[in-house]
């Protein structure tokens, strides 16, 4: 774990790998094409987030756009399960082998795993990205939609709050899956932990009340969607 760490920090700044390390908690994820191809191992690093999320992707491409080719781009389409008009925003890095080597921590048979010694360097920065990618804000309460991870993987994220933090979380049914909530007890204590690194933008899924939610009287306003996944269009892409 030393030696991936020790090459992350070699090859990007401590701010780079948190941004970078807290969204593979959350939305983002590393696409390799070179397994079983080439050695070494590349990768490159995509974030894509919904419309409502646009200026936290550009905070993400400014952290990282030294790695960068292109900036963030629209994808505009259906979404038939709704039969609403979507829109997103994405970016990629380059394929790295520093990111070749991350990939082999987070993914398994190519699925996304939770790496078990991320305990041991997961930062508050690092939580505040992964909440900022997951996390739900309900008022008094606070959600990680964790429904990813098993419930095993899920109960280590739980042991770890309670014992490095004195924060308490529990795992609640969401349908057939769990995600992680934090109540009205710990609400306080979870958000003075990642404030100091919520941006702006973002600041809604730590404001209690909730400061995105405000409409003015006899105003009409049409929901921004907050879609992250359009595997359709991904898959056709060839950048």
């Amino acid at each position: 774990m030393d030696d991936i760490v020790g090459r992350l920090q070699s090859k990007f700044s401590s701010h780079q790998v948190d941004v970078i390390v807290g969204s593979l908690l959350g939305d983002a994820r590393l696409e390799c094409r070179s397994v079983g191809k080439r050695s070494p191992i590349t990768a490159r690093f995509r974030v894509h987030h919904g419309e409502k999320q646009k200026e936290y992707v550009f905070w993400k491409y400014e952290i990282l756009k030294d790695f960068v080719s292109i900036a963030p781009r629209e994808i505009s389409w259906i979404n038939p399960k709704r039969n609403l008009h979507e829109i997103s925003w994405y970016f990629h890095t380059k394929s790295l082998e520093e990111l070749g080597i991350l990939y082999h921590f987070f993914y398994k048979s190519g699925t996304k795993i939770l790496p078990e010694e991320i305990f041991s360097f997961l930062t508050p920065r690092m939580i505040a990205v992964w909440f900022m990618d997951d996390g739900s804000n309900n008022g008094e309460s606070l959600t990680l939609n964790t429904h990813g991870f098993s419930k095993e993987d899920q109960m280590c994220i739980v042991d770890f709050f309670k014992e490095l933090f004195d924060i308490s979380p529990t795992i609640v049914k969401d349908r057939t899956k769990w995600k992680i909530a934090i109540g009205r007890k710990d609400f306080r204590k979870f958000i003075s932990l990642i404030e100091p690194y919520i941006i702006p933008a973002m600041s809604y899924k730590i404001a209690n009340p909730r400061n995105d939610l405000s409409r003015k009287a006899g105003q009409s306003e049409k929901p921004i969607l907050a879609n992250t996944s359009v595997p359709k269009l991904e898959n056709l892409e060839k950048v």
